[in-house]
């Protein structure tokens, strides 16, 4: 996302917000609640070139947030009773899920310790390759490619391109033109190898970035341990399941849900789609999460929940904590549902 796209929405969010819009349109709707997205949790400091900066919130804001909805009289609830209060609406009782994606150590490590002490349930969808370190970070291995040289050559289906990654603003705009061509142009499986090609000319070890990003095995067992915690399914390698072919996407369901079994001794009903966005989880994966018999799959398609969602448990919408919106006038009025709505172009159920 651009600067100037985000600045618009920061001031988009801030009016609502001054204006108390969002709090009169909360009054006014019928929504049952939200299931809360978030990836990292940290108070690392955050690089001058930082295209990932959109997935960690500090310790301090995540707190502020979940004090935020109980302020506002949101029940924290866990995903099974989520999806029984979509089935069974009760009036008047809004709640909220908080979930996390991949299996982030500091999930464990800076995430966990300040749920427990508010008691708050929550889930962490686990991609079992990360976890078993046959697959890597990919994105973030691209993010240091581009942070650590002046200069990158990228091979394409038209010949090798050299990108210029000399200022902040050319590291951005190489960064885009990297993700843009490794998401679109190849499939997930060249996708793949092209970073570690690139990763193995320029010197970056992606699976020592894994190894200090990702929970081990232990870690997840101690993770899963704690009974405010629900472990959900998220593939093995963390692929794009729309670009795959059905079999091997319904593989990479079913196969996480059994290494979760084999592991932790519980077979997970819950699911998240990598990615999430409509074009890597739409009415095809909708419906395989259904057969491989998950009682709920979440997207990153915003929104918050309604009565209607009853019939669409495996196409969920979350609410994401957005790194780069770490200010309550612009976290705020997600709360409200009135900038998801706006986003979903009025439509309270969003699954085409």
């Amino acid at each position: 996302m651009s600067d100037r796209k985000t600045r618009g929405i920061q001031r988009l969010l801030a009016t609502m917000h001054y204006t108390g819009l969002d709090r009169i349109y909360q009054q006014l709707d019928q929504e049952l609640g939200c299931i809360l997205m978030f990836h990292h949790v940290n108070d690392a400091p955050p690089h001058k070139f930082d295209p990932n900066g959109h997935l960690t919130v500090t310790p301090r804001f995540f707190e502020r947030i979940l004090n935020m909805f109980v302020q506002r009289d949101f029940e924290f609830v866990t995903l099974d009773e989520a999806a029984e209060r979509i089935k069974n609406p009760r009036r008047n009782q809004r709640f909220a899920v908080v979930t996390f994606d991949d299996g982030y150590r500091d999930n464990l490590e800076q995430a966990a310790p300040i749920l427990q002490r508010l008691h708050i349930p929550y889930t962490v969808y686990v991609a079992t390759g990360l976890v078993e370190r046959v697959s890597d970070v990919w994105w973030v291995a691209v993010e240091h490619l581009v942070r650590e040289r002046d200069r990158l050559l990228m091979q394409t289906h038209r010949g090798p391109v050299e990108l210029d990654c000399r200022s902040i603003k050319a590291k951005y705009a190489s960064f885009r033109t990297i993700m843009t061509y490794l998401s679109l142009d190849v499939d997930e499986e060249e996708q793949r190898r092209r970073v570690r090609e690139m990763c193995w000319l320029y010197k970056i070890d992606p699976a020592a970035i894994t190894d200090g990003l990702m929970m081990d095995w232990d870690a997840v067992r101690q993770i899963a341990d704690d009974p405010l915690c629900t472990i959900g399914a998220h593939t093995i390698s963390h692929p794009a399941l729309a670009r795959l072919k059905k079999k091997a996407a319904r593989l990479e369901m079913e196969q996480s849900a059994s290494i979760l079994e084999a592991t932790l001794g519980q077979r997970p009903v819950h699911f998240a789609y990598p990615y999430g966005m409509k074009r890597a989880a739409g009415a095809r994966e909708f419906a395989l999460a259904h057969r491989c018999r998950f009682e709920t799959a979440v997207t990153t398609r915003p929104g918050h929940l309604f009565a209607g969602h009853a019939k669409h448990l495996t196409a969920l919408p979350r609410v994401s904590a957005n790194g780069l919106y770490q200010r309550m006038r612009y976290f705020s009025p997600l709360t409200s549902g009135l900038p998801t709505r706006l986003a979903n172009k009025g439509r309270r159920i969003n699954i085409t």
